[in-house]
């Protein structure tokens, strides 16, 4: 699998029907203009913009009557890009359609650029996860900005409580957690420790819970000789079964075929 899908420079017209896939997909319009639309809300793009939109988000884009009209595509693996990456933050901006599940970029300099890097190494054919993965960083890294600039501010308490419950789920993934009773300690309810937590980090404590279990349980999986069952132990996972589970939506393979290539 590639961190890079798919990413090429097209000048023929495109007249899409409402549709959903598992990449992110991401358009530059280099001339002309085109409509993108979640069903929600409907954005138009012009020269100079950008458009995000996240996995599995269903979407349609429709074209400008411009017979000048040019753009790039690129199609980002964002499961690909979380085994690279233990950057949870990335990854709920790439899946979490609970918001909005477009994000455009208004005449970002230099975003042509990064499109044309990604280009150029999809055409290659050579396969480089690294070279793919930082020009896909460099691409989305606009696209973390403008989220971040749009999220709503976050009091300082609240980063501070973020920061708490992030560090002890850090330290006790392994332990029974239950997000009740971690607000109980810090004396909140679970929705605004829910909602502070999710604003700073993009994920839920539960979601997050769940991020750090599963990324030691694939760094033991695939750097140990331990029994899975004993894995699932060290990692918080009630069994075997619940572990593989997990492993499998999170990084689509189960335990036996990250460890041994076969299922």
């Amino acid at each position: 699998m590639a961190v890079i899908e798919h990413a090429k420079y097209y000048e023929s017209a495109m007249y899409n029907a409402n549709h959903v896939h598992t990449d992110c997909e991401m358009i530059y319009v280099v001339n002309g203009s085109l409509k993108v639309s979640d069903g929600k809300s409907e954005y138009t793009l012009s020269g100079g913009d950008s458009a995000l939109i996240k996995s599995r988000q269903r979407h349609s884009v429709s074209v400008g009557p411009d017979s000048d009209y040019r753009r790039y595509l690129a199609f980002i693996n964002p499961w690909e890009l979380r085994k690279l990456l233990v950057q949870p933050d990335l990854f709920a901006l790439l899946t979490d359609t609970s918001e909005s599940g477009i994000i455009v970029i208004r005449k970002a300099a230099g975003l042509e650029e990064k499109f044309q890097a990604m280009e150029r190494i999809f055409l290659s054919g050579t396969v480089n996860i690294y070279a793919e993965l930082g020009a896909a960083l460099s691409a989305l890294s606009g696209f973390v900005k403008e989220n971040i600039r749009n999220r709503s501010p976050v009091p300082r308490s609240g980063k501070r409580l973020a920061k708490t419950v992030r560090e002890y789920i850090e330290s006790r993934f392994a332990d029974n957690i239950r997000i009740a009773e971690i607000a109980e300690q810090n004396y909140v309810s679970t929705s605004y420790l829910t909602h502070v937590f999710k604003e700073e980090t993009g994920l839920s404590p539960r979601e997050y819970l769940s991020h750090i279990r599963c990324t030691r349980a694939y760094e033991l999986i695939l750097h140990t000789n331990m029994k899975f069952s004993d894995i699932s132990d060290a990692t918080g996972f009630c069994c075997a079964n619940d572990m593989t589970r997990k492993i499998r939506e999170y990084y689509g393979s189960t335990p036996t075929k990250l460890r041994y290539g076969r299922e």
